[in-house]
This record gives C-alpha cells, structure tokens and sequence, in this order.
C-alpha cells in the first residue's frame, strides 16, 4: 500500500488515487507522477487538501479487490465516510472489472462522493453523470477485454509461425529473432540436472548440488524444490514444446534446440511416474527390490508389491489388493481366502524372478540389430549409413587440406603485416580494425574448412579399416552381468517401460508380460538391392517379450529359451 497523509476532513480532502498497469511503469514512475501531478492540480483548482493512495504497477490480472490491497483500503475509506472527493486519472485506473466498477459506482453514490478524472467531473447522485460513468467503465471493460483478445491471437499467430509465443524464455534458453536458442552457460546446467534425476539423485540433493556451485535461477536466489520438479517436466529440453490456446483449445507443438536426448528425459519422466505412483505407500521400504516398482498386476492394475522376511524365509512379490481393500474398507468374512479377489492368488520368488527377468532382457539386447546399429554409430563416430569414400576421394581431401593450409599460413602472414603497419602508425585504427577483422573472419573460415575436411578423412579411414565394433558390442553385453544391484535396476529401467503380470491358474504359472521402451523384440536386418547406396536396413520388431515361469523354473533356474517369432521365452 502506498504512502497515506494523516487524516484529513473529508470534505477538505482531494483522495488521489493513482495506479500503473506494469511493474516496469512503476520502476519508471513516468506515469505514475502523471497521474499525481493531475490530481495535485485538481486539488489546487477546487481548494482542497491531497491525500495520496498509490497502488504502484498492479496489471489487469489483478483487478479483483483482494489483489489490490490499497484499492480495497480506499473501499473502506469511502463505505466509512472519509472520503468525499476522489480523483483518479481516468475510468481504467480504478478497475476494468465491471463488478468492482459497480462496486465503486454504489458505494460513492451511497455516500455522496464526487468522482474527478482528467476528464471532468462526476457527481455519482446525478443520474446523467452515473449514467456517463456506468458508459466510460463499460468502454473501459470492453477496451481491456480487445486488448487481451489481441494479445491470444499475437501469442498463437507466433507460434504458428515457429516463434516464442512470449514472456521469459525456459532457463537454459535464450531467445535470437525470437526464436529459442541455447543459453549455453545454462544449458551445461540443465544436462548436470537432468544427469543427476536419471542417476537416482533426489530433487533436494540437486538443489544442493546447484545452490552450492552457485547457479543462481531466473529470478535470482536460492532453487526451490517445486522449481526443480517443474524443470524436470518441461519438454523443451527435449526438443520440443507446445503451446495451447486457452480460448480455442486450439495446441501448436514446436521444436526448439534439445539440451538433453529423448532417452535420458524418457528415463527421468519414467522415474518420476514411478516415484508418484509410490507416493501414497505407507511404510517405507527397507529392502531392495530390482522390479518391483516396474511391475503391475494384470488382474487388477494395481502396483506389484514386495515382501522379504528372513525369519519366516519369505521373498516374494504379490498382489496387494486385498490388503490394500482391508485398509480401506475395514476388512471383510473372506480377508485370506484363496480365489476371491483379485485373480493374483500366488506370489512370485523374488530371486528366481529377477534373474529370469534380467537374463530375458540382457538377451533381447545382445540379439537387437537396431541396439547393435546404434553402438556400431556411436563407435564408428562416422555416418556408418552411407558408403566409405574412394581412395580416390580421400586423396583429393588430404590434397584440399594441403591448399587450405597454405592459405591458412598466408593469411597468417598478412595479419601480422597489418599489425606491423599499425604498430608504425601508417594505418589508422579504424582501417586496422576494419582490415584486422576482415583478415580474422578469413581465417577462420579456413580453419573450419580444415576441421570439416579432417574429419571427412578420418571418418573414411575409419569405415575403411572398420574397427572391430563387434567384439566392443559383446564386451558391452558382457559388462551387464558384472553391475551392481542398482545399477542392474537402472539398466532394466531404461530398456522395460513396465512388467504386466499374471497368474494362469489351469497351467499354474505366472506370465509376465515385458513392455521395452523400443521395438527391439525380433527386430531384423533388410538387404538392399547391391546396386543400392545403402546395402541394408533395420526392419523394426515389437516392444512386447512374454516370458512364462512354473514349478519348474525352480530347478532351473537361468535356464531361459531364447525368443521365439512368438515372442515368448519359455522357462523350463
């Protein structure tokens, strides 16, 4: 609330009150002192003492009462009697809300209070002037409601066209002709972010992580934990947004610069749907369970829960609908009676489970050829898809290198020249800044040339002796079987996107039905025509490995068929 002037009689006292619809109006003052100065001179004309009401920069997003403390301060004044002449700049500085404007309208009426603007003057008690007035706030109304309607179409119209919509860019982004482009000081931050959440870190410890390394958020401080959690949704940093018209419903998606690539933000957001579908457990979890957070029920839907007690040499997973009914509802005649309920009616062998599991997708990823391409990309560091170039080829880059180094060397030359000339004072400084820049750009280009050109070669040389990627793909797999626990569940989390299971009765086993994050299952090479610039592709397979588990499995246990066209891996 703004300044007041002790309490004036009422009707000696000019009540001004003034308001800007920006903070940044407010910084400014301009308007502000506008506003003021006019109502000092009313005062002056008519006589009377000032008492100030400044509301500084409120917008029309604040017009209800509650959200103008010192307009709502002025209410009571005038329902109290303090106030008998009120001025205000025009119609608009008192609410653009038709509700508080009649608000206002009854109240002055009510108590006799004259209404001044730069306008004129209006006495509220005389029907031609609270007839005027009930028009101005009505243009005013409908002026604020054209500027808004306005303001949707400019933020849709912009991002139908590829740009920001508007306000604050995401942090780790900037905007560059009002498209988003990477902040890269930020950005190296959100990738430690997004790092830290795939790792296991909690919210609160990357809060630490940053407040103690000094990154500060948009709005300076300190981070809070709500901040983190929004960040850790915002798909931006994926690569793309979008944008959704409040009036039309109408949705816009956009692409921007991805900070972070869609498995490590699929991970994260997979981990925290795990954690929220967790939240509502009440006792915490004192042991280590590899699945049982990717598991479901597929009787009921409801999470797989786990139990482990040494003393009663009890470890398995289960169902928990009945305990969670008897909760809930107080129990009923048939709590432990076998086959009521949900259809889970036996429980799974945690150890014989995970190692099942396990085995079963460390297997579907030693056979996936679309998983073998990507590390074979990744190890080539080349574009592995198209044809290694000619001898011929190569020669002719490595001559290009040779020509753009000797540029490169006479370039050098003559920039040295030119700060020779300059150190002897026969080039004045803006020619030799002129010239030096034009020399530097040069070089520089060059050197990109080069670089583009080394790399042309060395990735040509390196499809051509072709490194055995192979056997870097095998030790790889091998690595798998020497994780830890964690790390083991952080490895079957980034492949499994959930386990469905189910208890067969007639059979009396349990089906598990495996969801991979790709279609990886059975996927298959496709030769090309010889004559063809790509000699094969990668036929996709399915996201689905059902995988069987009876009495049997017990003496078997890491025995696991290898999987069939069916897609089922039968444990015998």
């Amino acid at each position: 609330m703004g300044r007041r002037s002790p309490n004036l009689p009422a009707h000696e006292t000019l009540h001004i009150y003034t308001r800007v619809s920006t903070a940044a109006q407010r910084d400014d003052g301009t308007s502000l002192v506008t506003q003021l100065e006019q109502g000092k001179a009313k005062a002056k004309q008519l006589g009377l003492k000032v008492k100030h009401w400044d509301e500084g920069g409120r917008s029309s997003h604040h017009e209800e009462l509650a959200a103008r403390p010192t307009l709502a301060a002025l209410y009571q004044a005038i329902t109290s009697g303090e106030v008998k002449h009120l001025f205000v700049y025009d119609q608009s500085r008192l609410s653009r809300n038709d509700n508080v404007a009649s608000i206002f309208r009854y109240e002055c009426n009510k108590q006799g209070v004259t209404l001044y603007t730069k306008d004129g003057r209006f006495d509220l008690s005389n029907p031609q002037d609270k007839f005027l007035k009930q028009i101005l706030d009505g243009l005013s109304e409908f002026d604020n409601a054209i500027r808004a309607e306005r303001t949707r179409l400019g933020k849709l119209n912009r991002t139908r066209a590829g740009y920001w919509h508007g306000g604050p860019p995401p942090f780790g982004y900037k905007l560059v002709d009002r498209r988003l482009c990477l902040e890269s000081n930020e950005a190296k931050w959100v990738k430690r972010i997004f790092s830290e959440a795939s790792s296991g870190k909690s919210p609160q410890k990357i809060k630490t992580m940053l407040d103690s390394n000094g990154v500060s958020p948009r709005r300076g401080g300190v981070w809070t934990i709500g901040s983190i959690a929004a960040l850790l949704k915002n798909t931006h940093y994926s690569g793309r947004y979008r944008f959704q018209d409040a009036k039309s419903g109408e949705t816009v998606t956009n692409v921007c610069p991805a900070i972070v690539d869609e498995q490590i933000w699929s991970a994260v957001q997979e981990r925290r749907k795990r954690k929220n579908s967790r939240v509502l457990q009440q006792n915490a979890t004192r042991h280590f369970y590899l699945l049982r957070d990717l598991m479901y029920c597929g009787h009921c839907g409801r999470p797989i829960s786990g139990r482990q007690r040494q003393s009663k040499r009890e470890q398995f997973y289960y169902c928990a609908n009945k305990e969670r009914d008897w909760a809930k509802n107080g129990g009923s005649a048939s709590r432990w009676q076998r086959g009521t309920g949900c259809g889970m009616s036996r429980a799974l062998n945690i150890t014989l489970t995970d190692e099942i599991v396990f085995k079963a997708v460390l297997g579907v990823h030693q056979e996936s050829h679309l998983l073998r391409e990507e590390v074979k990309k990744r190890i080539l560091g080349a574009k592995y898809e198209q044809e290694a170039a000619t001898q011929q080829e190569i020669d002719e880059t490595r001559a290009k290198i040779r020509r753009l180094e000797k540029q490169v060397a006479q370039t050098q030359d003559l920039l040295g020249i030119v700060d020779g000339k300059y150190d002897l004072k026969e080039l004045s400084k803006k020619t030799y800044e002129s010239r030096r820049g034009v020399i530097t750009q040069a070089l520089e280009r060059l050197e990109t040339e080069i670089n583009n050109a080394r790399l042309a070669v060395r990735g040509s040389e390196a499809e051509k002796r072709w490194v055995d990627w192979v056997g870097d793909y095998g030790k790889m797999i091998e690595g798998k079987r020497a994780l830890s626990r964690e790390q083991k569940k952080e490895y079957i989390s980034g492949m499994v996107q959930r386990i469905d299971v189910r208890y067969v009765k007639a059979s009396d086993e349990h089906e598990l039905a495996l969801h991979f994050r790709l279609p990886i299952v059975s996927d298959q090479y496709k030769r090309h025509n010889p004559q063809a610039k790509r000699k094969y592709s990668v036929r996709k397979g399915t996201q689905d490995l059902l995988l069987r588990i009876d009495k049997k499995a017990l003496k078997n246990l890491g025995k696991v068929v290898a999987p069939e066209q069916n897609h089922n891996a039968t444990v015998e």
